[in-house]
């Protein structure tokens, strides 16, 4: 019980560059029920909110994007290198995806914004991050006197 609630409780700090611009980036710090939750920066400035969901038997992986009062969304495609990941096949497991592509990202922040560095980067290949884990937590030990547990 204790390690499921550390889990859930425990911070991350998932990182997604863009392969084309790497200034775009996807800090995902939250974990929410269904998703996980953080900001898109250019060059560090927030661009707006960002989620990622993880696909389940109805629905492939998605994204969402907030601003003001302007809310898109899409489906995640997934990779491992060059090689598609999908839920239906046994080559590549969840956690060895290492890049992302967020379908029509690009091209819905098109209609709000004409940051030509946003639009370019979010339309490639976005690197994940080794905290990412394929979006679980990596586990991390820690000694204490009386016992060892899993974070």
């Amino acid at each position: 019980m204790f390690s499921f609630l550390a889990e859930v409780l425990q911070p991350i700090n998932c990182v997604l560059i863009s392969e084309e611009v790497p200034s775009i980036t996807i800090v995902l710090s939250e974990r929410r029920e269904n998703s996980l939750k953080g900001k898109i920066f250019n060059d560090n400035k927030i661009k707006g909110i960002f989620y990622t969901r993880k696909p389940n038997k109805k629905k492939s992986a998605s994204w969402s994007f907030e601003s003001s009062n302007v809310i898109l969304s899409g489906e995640i495609i997934l990779f491992k290198d060059k090689e598609l990941w999908h839920r239906y096949q046994n080559k590549i497991k969840a956690n060895q995806v290492n890049r992302a592509l967020f379908s029509n990202l690009s091209l819905k922040l098109s209609k709000i914004t004409n940051d030509i560095d946003l639009l370019k980067g979010t339309s490639s290949f976005f690197k994940i991050g080794n905290n990412c884990n394929g979006g679980k937590i990596n586990k991390a030990y820690h000694r204490n006197k009386r016992d060892l547990f899993i974070i």
